[in-house]
């Protein structure tokens, strides 16, 4: 095999386990679901290699399980593995705090504080259109900014892991709660003012406290009945096709 003939399939192995990867955090691809080489790589148009490669990326991930007959299954999310996440990575993160805080860039900061604070001040419009990235690029600036590259490459992991269950807020949590976005801005809030301070504790107990509120709520909507996960449309429709 030639230099190129090898990029090539490792971009086309990529680029399975990416959009695998995708469908499986967005629970689009639900807990439970079986999957096949067989099916998926005529789904994708691919031979077996690059499926085989990307589901066992997938497993390394901590996504799959390996069933019978080459086949996988996606890990089902329950109350014990979200607890047993969340506290390694409340440790984590708060060591990456500690590690950021002088580093953070503070322009980045400040901006995504005047952004939280209009959203604030809008509720209604933010409750129908929550600004998701604002949670993304706080915990981003304080990880990549912690100078660690073995913590960087730890938490990435756990990022993948922490925020599939996270999407069972998402997705699933009832209409009436739908204010859980606001007091999640607010914590959010909280931390970052205490990045702009300088002040470690307050910053600290905020994104413990923070953490801690997330993973209750992924439990409480685990707990209060059996989450009936549905395969999303997209992906039904491409087995539809095979």
């Amino acid at each position: 095999m030639t230099g190129s003939d090898g990029s090539r399939f490792h971009g086309i192995q990529q680029q399975v386990y990416r959009s695998i990867l995708k469908s499986i955090v967005e629970l689009e691809i639900p807990p439970g679901k079986k999957l096949t080489i067989g099916r998926l790589k005529t789904i994708y148009g691919v031979s077996s290699t690059p499926v085989r490669g990307a589901l066992y990326k997938l497993k390394e991930d901590g996504l799959l399980m390996l069933g019978p007959s080459k086949s996988f299954y996606v890990k089902e999310i329950n109350e014990e593995e979200v607890r047993k996440l969340f506290y390694v990575r409340i440790e984590l993160e708060k060591l990456a705090l500690r590690e950021s805080i002088d580093s953070v860039d503070m322009t980045a900061i400040s901006n995504l504080i005047i952004r939280m604070r209009k959203h604030l001040s809008n509720r209604e419009e933010t409750m129908e259109n929550v600004p998701y990235d604002i949670d993304y690029k706080l915990h981003r600036l304080i990880l990549d900014n912690c100078g660690n590259s073995y913590l960087i490459d730890i938490m990435q992991k756990i990022s993948i892991l922490s925020t599939r269950m996270r999407n069972v807020i998402k997705y699933y949590l009832p209409q009436q709660q739908k204010d859980w976005i606001i007091c999640e801005m607010e914590e959010h809030l909280e931390i970052a003012e205490g990045i702009l301070e300088g002040n470690l504790k307050k910053a600290e107990m905020a994104l413990d406290s923070h953490l801690k509120h997330s993973m209750d709520i992924i439990c409480s909507i685990l707990g209060s009945s059996k989450v009936d996960y549905k395969t999303a449309t997209s992906f039904l429709e491409l087995e539809a096709k095979v």
